[in-house]
């Protein structure tokens, strides 16, 4: 996954629109481009710098000298939509929030002697590289198998197996971008 870095100015100047989705389920991001023949995206297009699930997305609106993260996540496709008019080809970038790296892989691990809320943190350790702060709510009933009676066993990819130990909690499980950015808040919580 790329360090996201300021965008160059001739991708600015190509950037057309910007769209953010928020929401509990996730944020998402869709930027659309001009792509001219000899455009610059063109190039990054080629050496892969625009790929998805490796290239990192930060849109930030700043309001009153204060930077506000709008969304901030992994291009998840790409898509050049070509014309026979001069400068009316287009690239689109459509991405979702960082919880989709969350769901990349499918492992099987135990989990002896945890309560959820240490499962979650052990688990949300792994993304700590992406700025991703754990905010992890203990459930008001704490129980414990003792490893003599059996242990937990995730089977699944680490944004299933939080999920559906949030759901048998009575938890909400998002993450939402910022404040600062480059950093965003993990939230395993009560589902009010």
């Amino acid at each position: 996954l790329m360090a996201p870095v300021p965008a160059p100015q001739p991708l600015l100047e190509a950037l057309q629109s910007v769209q953010a989705t928020a929401g509990r389920s996730g944020t998402g991001f869709q930027l659309t481009f001009t792509l001219g023949k000899l455009s610059p995206l063109q190039i990054m297009l080629a050496v892969g710098a625009l790929d998805p699930m490796i290239t990192r997305v930060v849109v930030i609106a700043t309001m009153g000298g204060i930077p506000n993260v709008i969304a901030d996540g992994v291009v998840t496709q790409h898509a050049v939509v070509p014309s026979n008019e001069p400068g009316q080809s287009t690239l689109t970038l459509t991405g979702d929030d960082l919880s989709v790296l969350m769901d990349v892989v499918q492992i099987q691990i135990p989990w002896p002697a945890m309560p959820d809320f240490a499962r979650v943190n052990a688990i949300l350790a792994k993304y700590a590289m992406f700025g991703i702060t754990p905010t992890v709510l203990p459930s008001p009933v704490v129980t414990v198998r003792i490893p003599t009676e059996g242990y937990d066993l995730q089977t699944d990819t680490d944004l299933t197996y939080i999920k559906d130990l949030a759901r048998l909690s009575g938890y909400t499980f998002y993450i939402d971008p910022g404040p600062p950015p480059l950093q965003r808040i993990a939230h395993f919580a009560p589902d009010v």
